[in-house]
């Protein structure tokens, strides 16, 4: 386990909340999904989501698209909320 990763995970809130939120979700989430469900606006859950991609927590699965990126949790991911 990384453990950098685990500490830097627990010291955000909201990084871990949109974490689990990923996990829980079956299909992949868009920004707006996400922003909605956890009650944050779209400008945090962009940011929080391009941290967790950064670090390799997420992926997205359509990158080229300007707007309406989805994302779903990777196997890093997973492993770390466990």
């Amino acid at each position: 386990m990384d453990w950098e990763k685990y500490a830097w995970l627990n010291r955000g809130k909201r990084r871990k909340s949109v974490l689990e939120l990923l996990n829980k979700s079956e299909k992949p989430l868009s920004t707006k999904d996400v922003g909605i469900k956890l009650k944050i606006a779209i400008s945090q859950a962009s940011y929080t989501l391009k941290e967790l991609n950064e670090k390799g927590l997420i992926d997205c699965i359509n990158p080229n698209d300007k707007i309406g990126k989805l994302y779903i949790i990777n196997k890093k991911g997973k492993e770390l909320l466990k």
